[in-house]
């Protein structure tokens, strides 16, 4: 026991020792001159302070029961309590992998003078006299040492012991924390050596080929003759070396051959060594696996029949055997039998001789593979002959394994569930769309519409697309004479106290027979005093100067709107009458007085309950921006308030009770209002980060600050100060500007006007993570279009809408296509993504461009009858591609999956409708390219 407390003292001093003599001064100014990058000590010191803080506690709780030691008292449960939390796996497991990099840095670090007298006079003042090395190792050391000491507890304690239990548990509490950290150790060091192979096949092929990825492993290299079609010669053979990767295959010809240079740490993880002559080669083509797929030939067909029917013949000939041998220990008379298994037995050998006497197969065709692949130029053909039938049915079973652990790397990931198309007929020639957002829902109702925007030029529409009782397009009407260039749905007041405290209703106490006061429901507004608010129409908002409201002709028809049943503007209330009797309320003149104040409180109410719904702001080319209720019946009525710009508006944002807008000519303007009260535009801010010719082109929150996309750069504003905070460019071309920006927790999406390449940064750090490029996935969508189409859309192929929707980004391109991938998981500590999966792309798209992405909550419970019917039979798809062992345990958490209905929808919005996962030629193509879609998806 004592020994437990003793080295538990002694390894919590070594950690003190350093986080406090060696972390901590180095990072202080003192000593920065040291280390060359700050970061260095970090990684140095990786996880030490959290190791710390870990056996502190357990030391603390430890003294505690030796303090207090009697005859039953236990130490295991505390220790088992300790090792078990999560978060000493996770700072052990952390510091373990990262354990060889600290010491790396430590090396080199050291041969600097300056730095190795600081280790020196570190290691004079440990009174052990202990240099870095010896305090460092000490954590890889010491879970094994509790392993030890628990061994030797229980051995010295009592089998009928109280505490002989929980020493037990504790003891295969350890072990399970020391193979856990040995086992991402492993996995960790296999990383590295993976890595390192692929860095050294980097240098061996040239090319410009980038091999190091997370998950990228290099699995074996082939010799092979290619048949290469060329003008000249038709199937002239060249030599190859194919190179295969868990998630790539590269083809390579041999640059050099000459006194080869051999490298072992590519041979060490292959299971063939690579040609020692071959120490050069240059690129030929290199493919994704996944797009790759393997043509039986009619050789290796009839190779397969062969041996198979020459197995079945073979396995018969030794049931006949064991048969004949059973006959013999029958008692009763068996000639008959005999005589026919004899018959059978001649029958089935003759069959196998004549089978074996059959002609082999040439060598060239066993040997042969024909690959065929999905790539920008349409679906090609590539012919691999190897060394022999051994070398191709190897590359075969190895490429069949590869393809089936990426299916299995994202077979989890249940995809969207895509619903129907929904046309959008045009009411004039050229009419395309623009953006889209769905409305807020107002106060009494949740339901939540979606304003879809397009334009030719001149006019400016909205289509309103309605969720129930299924998604259908409610109306199409023009609200303006310019083209919509963005729209923004803004929330109504959330303070409501002012207005409680403001605006209520006086009403005559009335005497009741029973002499008591007594509730009676009306619809309006409870204050905090009993009185109450009373629903009124909603009234126009004229504060500012600029604002141009459009007068409508019939008043009576506005209140109808907003008194209508399901509008929002009345929820229930209860309104309180008082005691006294009306007789008693007033003289004529009181009641003159009462009347007038009446009507200037309900004229107040009609501008608070205004004041309380949800808007939408709608930006237009010609520097408007005209503002709706998410209640008004655009059909019937204008824009309540309409504000003029200099110049154009490119984006409006709302953020924190304030509505950000850009314009064209580089300006940002804010509008803002106090809690429960109108939206002042009166009195906008407006600072200038840009100019007429590089303005801010999009805005998005991230973290509580605003993210400006302005040319080729971001900047990252204060929404309180509207200072610039910091900036930094996404692009060294400043002719390419931000076209697109969506965020998600930590990570920030962005992507380049007329690029197909997506990059992600950290919001806190402003790092770029990594960079998704989806030109591969489009160019195997297009696939089964015409050439000339598909040639025409990879040549201008860019990204064009962005947005992200439950941990998947979404991504609309030029070229029609729809393509999904997952949202990493961004802490503070991250510093890359590589390992991000590639994307995938959906079999239904626009035939041009897609405008916008969007998505909106549907309405909870049972989903509509297309919706469960899309569900089931994607569910039914994707369970026939399954392995059979792996079937039934597949439609349970399929069926399941499909058991719970998500609560989005995902619409895309853009140029016709296309089916690119079709493999037959569908007749009703082309008639509706011209046509705008919206396509629905469930997630």
């Amino acid at each position: 026991m004592q020994t437990l407390l003793e080295t538990e003292q002694s390894y919590v001093h070594s950690l003190e020792t350093l986080v406090k003599s060696y972390m901590r001064p180095l990072k202080s100014p003192e000593y920065s001159h040291l280390c060359s990058d700050p970061g260095m000590v970090d990684v140095m010191f990786y996880k030490l302070p959290e190791i710390l803080n870990c056996h502190e506690n357990f030391l603390q709780q430890l003294q505690m029961r030796i303090n207090h030691w009697h005859d039953t008292q236990k130490i295991g449960d505390i220790i088992s309590a300790s090792m078990a939390k999560q978060p000493v796996l996770d700072t052990y497991t952390a510091f373990t992998n990262n354990f060889n990099r600290a010491k790396e840095l430590i090396s080199k670090a050291s041969t600097k003078p300056a730095f190795f007298k600081f280790l020196e006079e570190r290691t004079k003042e440990h009174k052990e006299r202990l240099n870095l090395d010896d305090l460092i190792i000490q954590p890889i050391q010491r879970i094994p040492r509790y392993e030890l000491l628990l061994k030797e507890l229980i051995d010295n304690t009592p089998e009928d012991h109280p505490d002989q239990e929980s020493l037990q548990l504790a003891l295969n509490t350890v072990k399970t924390l020391a193979t856990a950290i040995d086992e991402s150790k492993n996995k960790a060091d296999l990383k590295v050596r993976d890595e390192q192979a692929l860095r050294d096949l980097e240098g061996m092929i040239d090319g410009h080929v980038a091999l190091v990825s997370p998950q990228r492993r290099f699995i074996r290299q082939y010799g092979v003759t290619e048949m290469v079609r060329v003008a000249v010669q038709k199937g002239a053979r060249k030599d190859r070396c194919v190179f295969l990767f868990s998630d790539l295959i590269l083809c390579a010809s041999v640059k050099r051959r000459s006194g080869g240079i051999r490298r072992p740490s590519i041979s060490a993880l292959s299971p063939a060594t690579l040609p020692v002559e071959a120490c050069k080669y240059k690129l030929a083509w290199k493919l994704p696996v996944e797009d790759v797929e393997i043509v039986k030939s009619p050789a290796s067909t009839q190779q397969a029949n062969q041996e198979r029917d020459l197995g079945k013949l073979e396995e018969d000939l030794s049931i006949l055997s064991r048969i004949s041998g059973l006959t013999e220990t029958l008692s009763s008379p068996h000639q008959g039998l005999d005589e026919v298994l004899k018959e059978l037995t001649e029958t089935v050998s003759k069959r196998l001789a004549e089978m074996q006497a059959l002609p082999a197969l040439p060598t060239a065709l066993l040997s042969k593979v024909e690959l065929t692949a999905t790539t920008h130029e349409g679906i090609e053909s590539f012919v691999l002959l190897f060394q022999g039938q051994e070398a191709r049915q190897t590359f075969e079973n190895d490429f069949a394994e590869a393809k089936k652990k990426l299916a299995a790397r994202s077979k989890d990931h249940f995809p969207p569930v895509f619903l129907y198309p929904i046309p959008i007929m045009k009411t004039r020639s050229g009419m395309q769309f623009s953006c889209a957002a769905p409305s807020l829902g107002t106060m009494s109702n949740s339901l939540r519409d979606v304003w879809v925007c397009n334009s030719d030029g001149y006019v400016g529409q909205v289509c309103l697309l309605s969720l129930t009782p299924e998604p259908t397009v409610a109306f199409c009407i023009s609200v303006c004479s310019a083209r919509i260039l963005c729209i923004a749905p803004v929330p109504g007041a959330q303070d409501m106290h002012s207005i409680r405290g403001r605006v209520h209703l006086r009403v005559p106490k009335i005497p009741l027979d029973t002499g008591q006061t007594r509730p009676l429901q009306f619809l309006g507004e409870t204050t905090a005093n009993g009185r109450c608010i009373m629903p009124v129409s909603n009234t126009l908002n004229q504060q500012a100067s600029d604002i141009m409201p459009f007068d409508s002709d019939d008043s009576e028809d506005e209140d109808e709107v907003a008194m209508s049943p399901g509008s929002g503007m009345a929820p229930e209330i209860r309104l309180q009458v008082d005691d006294v009797p009306m007789e008693e309320a007033s003289s004529e003149e009181d009641l003159e007085r009462t009347s007038s104040s009446n009507n200037l409180e309900e004229m107040s109410s009609r501008e608070d309950l205004e004041v309380l719904q949800p808007t939408m702001w709608l930006g237009t080319e010609d520097g408007c921006i005209h503002i709706y209720q998410c209640t008004d019946n655009i059909r019937t009525r204008k824009s309540r308030t309409k504000i003029r710009h200099p110049a154009a508006v490119q984006c409006i944002l709302y953020l924190d009770n304030k509505v950000f807008v850009s314009l064209a000519n580089g300006d940002l303007t804010v509008y803002r209002r106090e809690p429960g009260h109108a939206w002042d535009t009166k009195n906008p801010l407006t600072v200038t980060l840009g100019s007429s010719t590089t303005p801010i082109s999009k805005m998005v929150s991230v973290c509580s600050k605003l993210w400006c996309g302005c040319q080729n750069n971001i900047l990252v504003v204060d929404p309180d100060t509207l200072n610039v905070e910091y900036q930094f460019s996404v692009s060294n071309d400043t002719q390419k500007t931000v076209h697109c920006i969506v965020s998600s927790g930590l990570g920030v999406w962005v992507s380049l006007q007329a690029t197909a390449v997506v990059r992600l940064y950290h919001a806190g750090t402003y790092e770029n993570l990594c960079d998704v490029d989806v030109t591969q996935t489009v160019y195997k969508m297009l696939a089964g279009s015409d050439a000339i189409i598909r040639q025409h859309k990879a040549a201008c192929l860019r990204i064009t809408a962005l947005l992200i929707c439950k941990e998947l980004l979404w991504v609309g391109t030029s070229a029609g296509v729809v393509l999904t991938l997952p949202h990493p998981k961004i802490t503070t500590a991250t510093t890359s993504a590589r390992d991000i999966s590639i994307p995938n792309g959906s079999g239904q798209g626009h035939t041009g461009h897609v405008r916008f992405l969007t998505a909106v909550d549907i309405p909870s419970g049972k989903p509509p009858a297309p919706v469960q019917r899309k569900i089931s039979e994607q569910v039914q798809d994707r369970t026939r591609e399954i392995q059979p062992l792996e079937r039934e345990q597949h439609q349970r958490r399929a069926s399941a999956t499909a058991a719970i209905v998500s609560n989005m929808m995902v619409i895309s919005g853009g140029d016709g409708y296309e089916d690119f996962s079709a493999t037959a030629p569908n007749e009703a193509a082309g008639k509706e390219d011209s046509t705008n879609h919206l396509l629905l998806w469930q997630v």
